[in-house]
């Protein structure tokens, strides 16, 4: 009878630590995923790869319309915009990083200026708009690229 109870026991805890084991595990697996998934499009660019920015502003008294190409080739990431070809450097590649979380977050607004962005990457696109007159994002990524 003590036997019994001392493999069950034993069986008991191999059980709880492999139950913990693989809930661990899954943990790592799903905040691997979800770290992979929270990457800026800029650091998921493979070699040959590019995405675009449109940018778009109306307002009362303008309309204009900008375009950013992202490319990377030979490991250099490079943008193309108003004529420019810029070879991106860690700075530059933070202002995208930063242009690209700020933009998924941005709230309404109600001004009467509103630019609207358009991210095409592949088969995807991502589109937003900025009606705050506050958040400037494709004016100050265009400030730092030039």
């Amino acid at each position: 009878m003590k036997t019994t109870k001392y493999i069950f026991s034993i069986i008991l805890h191999l059980f709880v630590f492999n139950l913990l084991t693989a809930a661990v595990q899954t943990n790592i697996v799903v905040k691997n995923f979800y770290q992979e998934q929270n990457l800026t499009i800029i650091e998921s660019l493979k070699n040959g790869e590019s995405y675009s920015i449109e940018i778009t502003s109306i307002g009362c008294f303008h309309g204009k319309r900008q375009t950013i190409v992202v490319s990377k080739e030979a490991d250099v990431l490079i943008a193309k915009f108003q004529d420019k070809k810029v070879v991106l450097s860690k700075i530059k590649i933070e202002a995208f990083k930063t242009f690209e979380k700020e933009l998924r977050s941005i709230s309404i607004g109600g001004c009467t200026t509103v630019d609207t962005y358009i991210i095409r990457y592949g088969n995807e696109n991502f589109q937003t708009s900025d009606g705050t007159c506050s958040w400037n994002g494709g004016r100050k990524l265009l400030d730092v690229l030039i």
